[in-house]
């Protein structure tokens, strides 16, 4: 490495040269110094500090300019370092005024924050040269230059714009109804909400809103900078569409179809921009919905709509709408509305009502029809063929719902008569076919009331003894032959099934008929009465006295007792027929003040008991069955029966007498007469009712059984056991396979003797003779013979002793009188226990003599001696002692005496009567006991 060493001489040298170069600077200050007797040019001011927002145009001015000589120029300069070094400027996208006493920075953006601007004055004594002045820029805020355009409809709310929201600006958005002319803040006095904030919405849509065009500015609320956004939106607000008057509105407004009818609705809105288009339908309440094309509907999304075969219920109404909307705004929609009205079918809402009138009286039918539109009527009738054929016929009357015959003819009676019901829709309807009932004179009305004398109440007046009389069951009043009507006559007498006579008092000319009663009779008056010999639907007794069969009667609905009426039976039997209802009376527990007489009224052997009430087919299911039955209108006997065995029809009936078969002082002066009509299968349990002055003297109530008689001997006892009650006293028990005569007793004392026949036979004109026989050779002390004229009240006329061994007795009555005698005998034993026979008569004084041979028998044979003038032919039956009828024959005799034999084989145990009827005329009735 060289080291250079500069020589001294050259070291010297160069400090002269900086001493010389010193002081010739020197000189030249002084010279300067020398020189400024002419000043640079003036400035008028410094430029100022600037802050400025983006996008602003600041300005930077140095005043006027004074001072100046000679050419002046100006520039302005810029530094971009804080003021180390400086450049100039130049007019042009950035700055204007480069060149003047103003410079003006264009459209600033952040880039040029902390430039500093001066200015430079050159004259020809110099420049003058301005202090820097600091351009501070602040961001301006961001604003959205998105547009949109809004379509709305008229009315529609809830429209309008949104912004980011920045939470250091602040918003006020402005609206321009002159396409941008001008701008105005929006205003919450005007509708709008959010006007200062970054969401507006705008008021309700008014079509004075169409076109407005809306923006905002954002100020940041530190530096103060804002920005005004583009007209963001353009409001379109449209009118909805328009269905005008005339060809705008759904045609018809109202389309009336028949059930499953066609029609069609159409309808040519008008609108301010697209529309589409949707039909639908509701009930006249309900809501809409949308319909489809398919099979019921087309044209479901036109403007016009066919419907096909429209299911829709007869008589309801619907609302059928054509909705047009825009395809945008979506929403922006109208509608009209029409009615589809279905028409309901014809029919009858009042049929017409079968119609009973006189002859030669006015007579119609009355309908009531329903249905839409003008409703026609067209009546017929069958003309009497049982509607076969039929043919229209003309009312004289003008209202068509009615049909007026006029004066109708008893040739007209039982024709038939309809309507038929139409309308524009089918099919028509047809009413119910209705009878015309013509009566005949003599037909009960009831126009007025009640009363049989009362002509108003009958076709053709009040009925003499020609008239055949009906009680028809559709009056609203029934008859009442009363004492005000004094005599009824009638001619024939029907009462129809549910009519009703009551017979309250006055007097029936006609007990004899003929009488067809259905119906109810009820025979209410406070006296006796006679009751119809006929059947009768429904019997009634009430008010008063004695209410008497003329013959048996049959009821095949109700009986009903009432008040202190007794219905008296005489010989007859009342039946209550298969299906009728059980009886109306007290209860067997109970009194009672009505009850039915098996008798004819009145006391003793001949009058009670002659009688009896027959129900039929009684089984297990009807329970205890009531007989309510009474030997005289004073004494109340009832009985149930309770049928455990096979249904029968059993007759019941009481006398006041005691129980034949030989029950001395220990039983009830009461016997039950019990029949069935077909032997065999029964299983019955009697209840037997008594007062206690019905009872023996050695009667003992706690001891007391049921016993059954088969007309000479007690048969059957039940167990012992006390009667229930008190007074009147009532005794239940047995399951009786036979049914004879029955009685309560405690216990029965039955005689060992048993009569094994009686028989009583004239001997010539002047007497008679009684032969009978006994069982036992050795207990009979003596046998009182009894003769009576009456078949009542026996006196005695002979006493036979009893002799041991002897059962066969005879006794000759040499007196018996004239015309029919009774003979009984009273049997004695050697306990002082007394039996009664039966009953035997003769007819004395006449050319016919009946006997049976034997009485008594357990065979299946007995014989009919009969004794006659003439040859002839004679009637033979056989009766129960309810009048059940079990054998019947004719059988010719000759002059003189005959013997017949008389089948009995089929008769079960117990007492039945032999009828004889001579062809002379003469009758006889004898006691047969099948043993």
């Amino acid at each position: 490495m060289k080291t250079f060493t500069h020589p001294a001489e050259r070291s010297w040298l160069r400090l002269f040269l900086k001493f010389i170069i010193c002081i010739a600077w020197l000189l030249c200050i002084a010279s300067a110094a020398m020189s400024r007797n002419v000043p640079l040019p003036h400035l008028g001011q410094n430029p100022g500090d600037q802050t400025v927002c983006a996008g602003s145009n600041p300005s930077f001015t140095i005043g006027a300019v004074t001072g100046t000589s000679g050419t002046t120029t100006i520039q302005w300069q810029v530094s971009v370092n804080g003021g180390g070094s400086y450049s100039p400027v130049a007019n042009g996208t950035n700055y204007s005024g480069a060149a003047t006493a103003t410079l003006t920075v264009l459209n600033v953006s952040t880039a040029l924050n902390g430039n500093r601007y001066r200015c430079v004055v050159t004259d020809a004594t110099g420049p003058s040269t301005s202090t820097g002045a600091l351009l501070a820029v602040n961001a301006t805020p961001a604003v959205s230059a998105a547009t949109t355009a809004t379509t709305v409809c008229v009315g529609a709310p809830g429209a309008g714009l949104q912004v980011t929201n920045d939470p250091s600006l602040t918003y006020q958005w402005q609206v321009s109804a002159n396409n941008g002319s001008s701008w105005n803040n929006v205003l919450a006095a005007d509708g709008y909400t959010g006007g200062t904030t970054n969401d507006l919405t705008y008021p309700t849509a008014t079509l004075a809103m169409n076109g407005n065009l809306y923006r905002y500015t954002a100020t940041n609320s530190t530096t103060g900078c804002s920005a005004t956004s583009v007209a963001m939106d353009t409001l379109r607000v449209l009118a909805p569409p328009v269905f005008a008057a005339g060809t705008g509105v759904v045609k018809p407004l109202l389309a009336t179809i028949c059930p499953g009818g066609d029609t069609t609705f159409t309808a040519s809105p008008t609108g301010s921009a697209a529309m589409v288009y949707q039909w639908q339908i509701a009930p006249s309440s309900g809501g809409f919905v949308n319909v489809s094309d398919g099979p019921v509907y087309s044209g479901s999304q036109t403007q016009t709509l066919h419907i096909t075969g429209f299911p829709g219920a007869a008589g309801t109404s619907w609302q059928v709408q054509l909705v047009a909307s825009y395809l945008n705004p979506a929403g922006c929609a109208n509608q009209s509305k029409a009615i589809l009205s279905i028409r309901t079918l014809p029919a009858v809402a009042v049929q017409p009502k079968d119609t009973t009138v006189c002859a030669n009286s006015p007579a119609g039918f009355k309908v009531t029809g329903s249905g839409s539109a003008t409703l026609v009527y067209q009546w017929q009738t069958d003309n009497g063929t049982s509607g076969v054929s039929w043919s229209n016929v003309s009312s004289i009357g003008t209202i068509p719902t009615t049909l007026e015959l006029g004066p109708v003819t008893l040739a007209m009676n039982g024709y038939r008569y309809r309507v038929t019901v139409s309308n524009s829709c089918t099919p028509p309807a047809t009413s119910a076919e209705k009878i015309l009932t013509v009566r005949r004179s003599g037909t009960w009305l009831g126009y007025k009331d009640t009363k049989w004398e009362e002509a108003m109440n009958w076709c053709g007046g009040v009925p003499d003894n020609t008239i055949d009389v009906l009680v028809p069951n559709w009056p609203s009043n029934m008859p009442n032959i009363s004492d005000g009507t004094g005599t009824a006559y009638f001619k024939s007498l029907e009462i129809e099934n549910t009519a009703r006579l009551t017979i309250s008092g006055g007097t029936v000319n006609n007990m004899t008929g003929p009488f067809n009663l259905q119906g109810t009779v009820a025979y209410t008056a406070t006296r006796d009465q006679n009751i119809f010999p006929a059947a009768h639907g429904s019997l009634e007794v009430n008010g008063t006295g004695n209410k008497k069969l003329l013959s048996a009667v049959d009821v095949s609905h109700n009986l009903v007792l009432g008040g202190s009426a007794k219905l008296v039976t005489g010989t007859n039997i009342l039946t209550m027929k298969t299906g009728s209802n059980p009886i109306v009376a007290s209860a067997f527990t109970d009194p009672a003040t009505s009850w039915i007489v098996t008798g004819n009224g009145n006391a003793g052997a001949a009058n009670t008991g002659l009688g009896g009430l027959r129900i039929e087919q009684v089984d297990a299911a009807d329970g205890a069955v009531l007989y309510p039955i009474g030997p005289t209108p004073a004494a109340y006997n009832p009985l149930q029966l309770t049928n455990g065995g096979t249904a029968d029809n059993f007759t019941v009936a009481v006398n006041d007498q005691r129980i034949p078969g030989g029950v001395y002082d220990a039983g009830l002066n009461r016997t039950w007469l019990v029949s069935e009509a077909v032997t065999g299968g029964s299983n019955v349990m009697l209840s037997l009712k008594w007062q206690g002055n019905e009872e023996q003297t050695a009667f003992d109530r706690t001891q007391s059984q049921i016993i059954r008689s088969n007309g000479t001997t007690i048969v059957e006892t039940s167990a012992k056991a006390p009667a229930s009650g008190s007074n009147p006293y009532a005794r239940a028990d047995g399951a009786f396979a036979v049914l004879t005569q029955f009685s309560v007793a405690s216990p029965a004392v039955v005689l060992a003797t048993e009569l094994r026949s009686f028989t009583a036979q004239r001997n010539g004109n002047a007497a008679v003779g009684l032969t009978w026989k006994t069982t036992d050779v050795s207990s009979v002390k003596y046998f009182d013979v009894q003769r009576s004229t009456d078949g009542t009240h026996f006196v005695n006329i002979a006493r036979v002793n009893g002799e041991t061994g002897k059962t066969a007795y005879d006794y000759t009555d040499n007196l018996p009188g004239a015309g029919l005698v009774y003979y009984r005998l009273l049997i004695m034993d050697q306990q002082n226990e007394m039996m009664r026979s039966s009953i035997q008569s003769v007819s004395l004084n006449s050319s016919s003599v009946v006997q049976l041979r034997p009485s008594a028998t357990t065979g299946a044979i007995t014989n009919v001696y009969i004794q006659t003038s003439k040859q002839s032919i004679t009637s033979l039956s056989v009766t129960d002692i309810t009048g059940h009828i079990h054998s019947r024959q004719s059988v010719p005799v000759n002059k003189g005496e005959n013997l017949v034999s008389l089948w009995i084989g089929n008769l079960a145990k117990g007492v039945y009567y032999v009828h004889v009827t001579n062809g002379d005329g003469s009758s006889s009735v004898v006691t047969l006991l099948k043993q």
